[in-house]
Order: structure tokens, then sequence, then C-alpha cells
């Protein structure tokens, strides 16, 4: 995009740069330009619910494929069992909403994140995922010695500290990303 549009790149890598795009604020970013250089290119497009049906759609048959067979999931069968029960319940009012990926907590009735222990994906994402990328990607975990308790363990939000939702969640944002830019280049004709 930054190829096509000059003002679009002086904006967003001069003036005001992205940080690593690791962040839930970082991602929303790059969301919120694809949506706007859309937008340019046709002033009259909106996510529409058939868009958030696909992405969906196309986000849980691809995980299916990559985990269902896979060697983790037949070694962590108890963990693979409860990320499916956790992603089940994944519906389309949960992403894309105006200018934010994921839907916030109080727009989601607490019936529907009953299985994600009263959860968000902006949640997950926030307090799972890119935390547990810090402690990969700066390597706190040979270091810190705090580790959960049986307790803790036995806890019903310990089932989020899941692999599975972790890279589920991930694939989830590229698969939000692509399908925007598919559009955008299909405006661009």
């Amino acid at each position: 995009m930054a190829c096509r549009d000059y003002e679009y790149r002086y904006e967003r890598y001069e003036r005001k740069p992205y940080g690593e795009c690791s962040s839930y604020d970082d991602k929303c970013m790059v969301y919120n330009d694809l949506l706007n250089e859309i937008k340019k290119l046709d002033e009259s497009f909106t996510v529409t619910d058939a868009i958030k049906d696909g992405i969906l759609d196309d986000w849980k048959v691809s995980i299916q494929r990559v985990f269902e067979n896979s060697l983790l999931a037949q070694n962590f069968k108890k963990s693979y069992g409860e990320y499916k029960v956790l992603v089940a319940n994944v519906r389309k009012s949960w992403i894309m909403n105006k200018k934010q990926l994921f839907t916030k907590k109080d727009n989601i009735s607490e019936l529907e994140r009953q299985t994600t222990c009263g959860l968000v994906l902006q949640e997950l994402f926030t307090d799972y995922v890119y935390k547990e990328r810090n402690r990969c990607a700066h390597n706190t975990r040979s270091y810190q010695h705090n580790l959960p308790s049986i307790k803790e363990m036995m806890s019903k939000g310990y089932k989020l500290q899941n692999y599975f939702l972790y890279m589920s969640i991930i694939i989830l944002l590229d698969k939000i990303y692509i399908k925007l830019f598919e559009i955008y280049l299909s405006k661009m004709m």
C-alpha cells in the first residue's frame, strides 16, 4: 500500500510509525490502515457479515487441518480438547467491529463468553498471547522461577494457558489481514 499511496507512506512510516506490531494497539493500527485504504478506493465499503463469516469459516477449517492430525494434538490431547471448546463459540460479532479488530468485552454477553472463562478475543490476545510472546522473545522463562501452583493449574482459567489457542488467535489475525488485503487489491483494479 505504501508503494501506491505516498501520503500513506509518509504518514505511517515517518510521522506515526508502527512499533514492533506485536501489541494489540499496533495490530489495530494495521487493521485500520487496511480499512482506510480500502475506503479511499470505495467509500461505500463496510465489513459485512458475509466477510466475517468467510474469515471465521476459513480460520476454523485451516486451524483444524493444521492441528487435527499433528503430533502436538496427539501428545497434548487435554490441551487440544480444551482448545476446541474455547474456540467453538467464537462468533462473527467477536471480530472486526468499527475500528477494533476484536470486539470489547462490554459488547458481548456473559453467556456467550462462558466457554472462554468470561474473556473475549481482545483480552485473550492481550492477557495471554502477547504476554507469552514477550516471554519467548525475551527468554524470561529461562530465569524466572514463577511456576504455577497446583491450585492455579486446577483453576478454570488455567485452560487458557494453551498454545493451540495462542496459535489460532495469531492465525485469525492473519486471516483478517489477508482478506482485507485481497479486498484492497480487488478495489485497485
